[in-house]
């Protein structure tokens, strides 16, 4: 969704919605200056290395590897 989109949605709420939403918005804002939010705001790229870190401690990230090159030789 784009902000063009999420910008019409919000003009096609209620007036009793809006004010849920704006009141969710101000939690959410508030969240977010605060820091509590940072694992929703962690890169894809951070995750992926997180993700790899862990595969490979478990040997996850090798098998994995390997099924990718036998899938390939296919």
């Amino acid at each position: 969704m784009n902000i063009e989109e999420i910008k019409q949605a919000i003009t096609q709420l209620s007036s009793d919605d809006l004010s849920h939403f704006r009141e969710w918005f101000r939690e959410h804002e508030g969240k977010v200056k605060a820091g509590e939010l940072n694992d929703m705001q962690e890169s894809l790229e951070e995750k992926l290395k997180r993700l790899r870190g862990s595969l490979k401690g478990k040997g996850g990230l090798k098998t994995l590897m390997e099924e990718r090159r036998k899938e390939s030789l296919l």
